[in-house]
């Protein structure tokens, strides 16, 4: 009974963290394509232009939007966007203040600005440029993110994934040789 327990507790141990690992895995390694098929996406809101409500280095859960989707925002309603800054792509999380017509564009506009102000963004933001819709964010927890989705993060994850595996290994190796060679010696305690 209890060898059946400790069976399926270290099966559902080892299931968790490959489903684990290969979620992390997808989402550092192809976020367009996992992006099309969860309902909700973490970003690391790198400034302080949301503080205090969402300080710098926050992990931040935003519900998806895709552009086929219908949407209906409400002013100062927190969104997630795609925006070009000097050049380069990035992604923002500000208020959402109104729509404009760009004749420019020959679209329609979406108006953001960050908290504790009104004044503008500068961004001409479209419908396909929103990415979702803020649900929570968690203080400090984007750093670790960060570092996850580093080199120096994806080798410690590895590193710490062989280790354990050794470990595991060992442990049952030796288990199994006291077992086979000193019957009355107990086993090494078994600690997780």
């Amino acid at each position: 009974m209890r060898t059946t327990f400790a069976l399926v507790k270290t099966g559902l141990f080892w299931l968790l963290l490959s489903l684990m690992s290969i979620g992390l895995l997808a989402g550092i390694l192809a976020p367009q394509a996992t992006e099309r098929h969860l309902p909700f996406r973490l970003y690391t809101v790198l400034t302080d232009s949301m503080a205090p409500e969402i300080p710098p280095m926050s992990l931040v859960l935003v519900r998806q939007i895709f552009p086929d989707e219908p949407l209906e925002l409400e002013p100062e309603q927190i969104i997630t966007f795609r925006a070009e800054r000097f050049g380069k792509q990035i992604i923002q999380t500000h208020h959402f203040s109104h729509t404009e017509w760009d004749a420019e564009l020959g679209q329609v506009i979406y108006r953001t600005h960050p908290r504790n102000t009104r004044e503008l963004d500068f961004y001409r933001t479209t419908r396909e440029d929103i990415l979702g819709v803020y649900v929570l964010s968690v203080p400090c927890l984007g750093k670790i993110l960060l570092f996850l989705k580093s080199p120096w993060g994806l080798l410690l994850l590895g590193e710490e994934l062989v280790i354990l595996g050794a470990n595991r290994f060992l442990r049952a190796r030796w288990k199994k040789r006291t077992a086979e060679t000193h019957p009355l010696v107990p086993a090494l305690p078994n600690v997780e």
